[in-house]
């Protein structure tokens, strides 16, 4: 039991696929009228939250307390405060699934407290670094203090629609990715030539990271002050190109061969898919931006997860690359079920209930239940190299 407190990516990998299953589960009882709202929220509203401050909030901890560790040569967070972080996160799952017979202030409170938490066990290790990689924790104080606005604009403490904390939650969590991109794709890439038996030739540009992480970060300005506006079309837009330059960059080849390159493809793709449907919804194309926002939730930011959560299990389990084959079955799931959310609506309204909310949602569980019990068993035991972590 020790061995799960031993690093962060074990039990936040460990609990994520309830967060994931949780975020979806009353949905199609919601679209199928089986039931009520059940809570003290819209069903859109609540489902938003717990994809974006739920799910991925606990994804981007299982990231964040494993990776900064290496990047700034300090202690991992073990133990009682990893402990202690875990029960933040679950506490706030609880509180969102009690809303409605919890008072709408013990939920906020709940569920408030695990982004600043998380903020401050990692701050000593980032400050303490050498290189201090300040934009990660600049963009998890913004996260938290848009978790924090969504609940006070909910309790009506500030004139501020939940909603657009949610979309610009949302920008913010893909801001996170393209930042972590460029120190993971690097390793990837190499880690993949290598393998594949190619020449070791990676060089990603700085400046392209940077525009494509800038962009994004407007983009959730944008979205926050004026969502349907045509200026945050033209940034949507700017961002979808800017994550199309990126990839000219990953190398096009046969590290592409390799699932942990592919599953970052994938990734990029659906976001430029995602940012540019939500661009030119907003400025007035036949696009439904629910779904196109569906495009960057369902399919970009879950494929990021999946690599990532894949790539981090095995690195610091001590197991070898390439990923196994079943690895591909949690990504074909997600890609399936992104794909029906996003094309039902335009395709076949008439059929949202079922194979636009329904099917989705519980390919989406059947997704991350697949990669728990596949993973799990790496995840709860020691290192195979006997390394400590």
């Amino acid at each position: 039991m020790m061995t799960l407190w031993a690093y962060g990516f074990r039990p936040f990998f460990l609990i994520l696929p309830v967060g994931a299953i949780a975020a979806v589960l009353p949905l199609p009882v919601l679209w199928l009228g089986l039931g009520g709202s059940g809570g003290g929220m819209p069903a859109g509203l609540w489902h938003g939250h717990e994809q974006v401050f739920g799910f991925l909030s606990a994804a981007l901890a299982g990231f964040l307390l494993t990776a900064l560790p290496s990047w700034t040569n300090t202690r991992p967070v073990t133990g009682t405060p990893l402990k202690a972080l875990v029960a933040l996160w679950l506490a706030g799952r609880l509180g969102f699934w009690l809303d409605g017979a919890l008072p709408s202030w013990l939920v906020a409170g709940l569920d408030a407290m695990f982004l600043p938490a998380l903020l401050a066990t990692t701050l000593p290790a980032l400050l303490g670094a050498e290189r201090k990689p300040w934009e990660l924790p600049a963009a998890l104080a913004l996260l938290a203090g848009a978790n924090a606005a969504f609940h006070l604009g909910r309790l009506g403490l500030i004139d501020l629609p939940p909603e657009r904390l949610l979309y610009a939650g949302l920008d913010l969590f893909l801001m996170m990715i393209a930042i972590a991109s460029g120190r993971i794709l690097p390793v990837t890439l190499r880690s993949a030539l290598t393998e594949t038996g190619a020449a070791v030739m990676v060089r990603l540009a700085p400046g392209r990271r940077h525009l494509a992480s800038v962009t994004l970060g407007l983009l959730a300005i944008a979205e926050l002050i004026q969502p349907h506006g045509p200026v945050t079309g033209w940034i949507a837009l700017a961002a979808a190109c800017a994550q199309a330059d990126r990839m000219t960059e990953m190398h096009i080849g046969r590290s592409m061969l390799r699932p942990q390159v592919l599953l970052f493809h994938l990734a990029h793709a659906w976001m430029v898919v995602g940012l540019g449907g939500v661009g030119l919804a907003v400025l007035g194309a036949p696009l439904d931006v629910t779904a196109m926002r569906h495009a960057l939730g369902l399919g970009a930011a879950a494929f990021t997860v999946l690599a990532v959560m894949s790539i981090v299990t095995l690195r610091h389990t001590g197991r070898a690359f390439p990923l196994p084959g079943a690895t591909w079955v949690a990504p074909a799931l997600v890609g399936l079920a992104a794909a029906l959310r996003v094309g039902v609506p335009h395709l076949a309204p008439q059929a949202m209930a079922t194979w636009g909310v329904t099917v989705p949602a519980v390919l989406w569980a059947a997704a991350f239940l697949f990669w728990g019990w596949r993973f799990a068993r790496w995840l709860t035991a020691p290192r195979a190299d006997g390394q400590p972590g």
